[in-house]
């Protein structure tokens, strides 16, 4: 089981904290585009999956996933959206994967090069960075709670935790977990994602979200001026429109 990293799920809680919908309702949009170009099937392309239960739990209408699948459905298609990564390096060396999905990677760079250089950091080479990270599907699930939404109102209800936990998780194919008083962190592939996502949902456990991730290698400790400095950074480039995931090895 993956030790506790105090910096773990800090922008999902970030996601959650913020009430400015219209900029989450369009950050999904573009995610659900981008996954919905490589196939608009949700059981065949677990990205699209993953992007639409993100969005569904953000509480997004039913109508705007739609019209973001329905974009690219041939001749309705909108724009050309990327995904592109930049890498530099923080506070106390901290390696920082930033990735934006844009349709238009000149405005993005120019974006994110002068939210850094008012920090006084600068982007590096391509590669710098993205050796110290590796790709796995993760899944965070408020596991103690089943949210729901009737007449327009959210509705709690707190679930039993089940006493063999543990052994329901050794049932799917898992790559490893983390679990505390408030979610369950789950690590797997890209292969075997919708069959955990279907597993964990028949037995009553919310899906909180689920991306593809990127797991540092190794991390780095930082002073306490160090975290401030890091999480200015971090609000400033969550602001911008283009700017999707932040990863980083800070520990």
């Amino acid at each position: 089981m993956s030790g506790h990293n105090k910096w773990s799920g800090i922008k999902h809680r970030k996601a959650a904290q913020d009430s400015k919908k219209a900029k989450i309702y369009a950050k999904m949009w573009k995610l659900i585009q981008l996954e919905a170009m490589h196939g608009w099937n949700l059981d065949l392309n677990p990205g699209l999956a993953t992007a639409v239960a993100n969005a569904r739990s953000a509480w997004v209408p039913k109508n705007v996933i739609e019209k973001a699948i329905a974009k690219w459905s041939g001749a309705d298609k909108w724009e050309n959206l990327e995904e592109i990564f930049y890498e530099w390096y923080g506070p106390s060396g901290v390696a920082m994967y930033i990735k934006c999905i844009t349709s238009n990677k000149n405005r993005s760079a120019s974006n994110v090069r002068a939210i850094l250089t008012k920090f006084w950091w600068n982007m590096g080479q391509a590669g710098s960075v993205s050796w110290q990270f590796t790709q796995k599907w993760v899944i965070y699930t408020d596991w103690l709670v089943e949210r729901k939404k009737e007449k327009g109102k959210d509705i709690e209800n707190i679930l039993d935790l089940p006493e063999n936990y543990e052994n329901l998780l050794l049932e799917i194919d898992i790559e490893d977990y983390e679990m505390t008083d408030e979610w369950l962190r789950i690590e797997t592939s890209r292969e075997n994602l919708i069959d955990v996502t279907k597993f964990l949902e028949e037995n009553n456990y919310h899906i909180k979200s689920s991306e593809l991730d990127y797991i540092p290698e190794n991390f780095v400790e930082l002073s306490e001026d160090d975290e401030k400095k890091m999480m200015r950074i971090i609000d400033a480039l969550e602001d911008d429109d283009d700017v999707d995931s932040i990863y980083h090895n800070a520990g």
